[in-house]
């Protein structure tokens, strides 16, 4: 393989695992898909969001059992109906590809949703949109079709929303571990993220 492969590789990968797959299985799924396709089509990569979705949607869901208030309950609330409407965009698009979705996984959390732990669900909402941001900006160069490069870029503004509110989220409840400037628009630039902080955010979410 050679260094423009290799690299396409190793890019292909952060999507893989930002999307809520373990490296090992991550790695087996990359190389069906450079397998059949000669590298990873847009049918794969939206396969793999369709994936990062559904991990989006199902912890979102369990916030409820935290019983937050006011605004972060509203905010949480809007925030669930958008990662469901991410997933049904998404699906319609494999279809229209001729491809069959996914099917949603199971799911496992280092946390329990209970509102003794509120600022924990809000930390690790918080890692996990740092991961859908960065996935999807990863994902961006590699997509063919431009009307899925407008849609992708559509949902990752709206991942980097729902980042700042939870940021703000946790100002509300004035958590100590809030890193960076504590305002909730900390960053002038997005970045794509690296294997080794997707593994951290997201790695060992789906049941094995």
């Amino acid at each position: 393989m050679g260094k423009e492969g290799v690299l396409a590789r190793r890019q292909f990968m952060r999507v893989l695992t930002a999307a809520g797959l373990s490296s090992a299985f991550a790695g087996s799924l990359l190389d069906r898909a450079l397998a059949a396709h000669g590298g990873p089509s847009d049918l794969d990569i939206l396969q793999l969001a369709l994936t990062a979705e559904y991990l989006a949607a199902d912890a979102y869901a369990r916030t409820r059992f935290a019983s937050f208030e006011g605004e972060i309950r509203e905010y949480l609330e809007a925030a669930l109906a958008q990662e469901e409407a991410h997933l049904k965009a998404l699906q319609d698009a494999i279809r229209s590809l001729g491809g069959k979705p996914v099917e949603r996984p199971q799911f496992v959390y280092p946390i329990q949703f209970l509102s003794s732990t509120r600022l924990q669900v809000l930390r690790l909402l918080n890692a996990l949109e740092d991961a859908f941001v960065g996935a999807y900006l990863g994902a961006l160069p590699l997509l063919q079709n431009k009307d899925l490069v407008k849609a992708a870029g559509s949902i990752l503004g709206n991942e980097a929303v729902h980042r700042a509110l939870i940021r703000d989220s946790r100002l509300s409840l004035k958590d100590p571990e809030l890193p960076g400037p504590r305002v909730p628009n900390d960053q002038a630039f997005e970045v794509a993220i690296t294997p080794e902080e997707a593994q951290k955010a997201v790695s060992g979410f789906i049941r094995k």
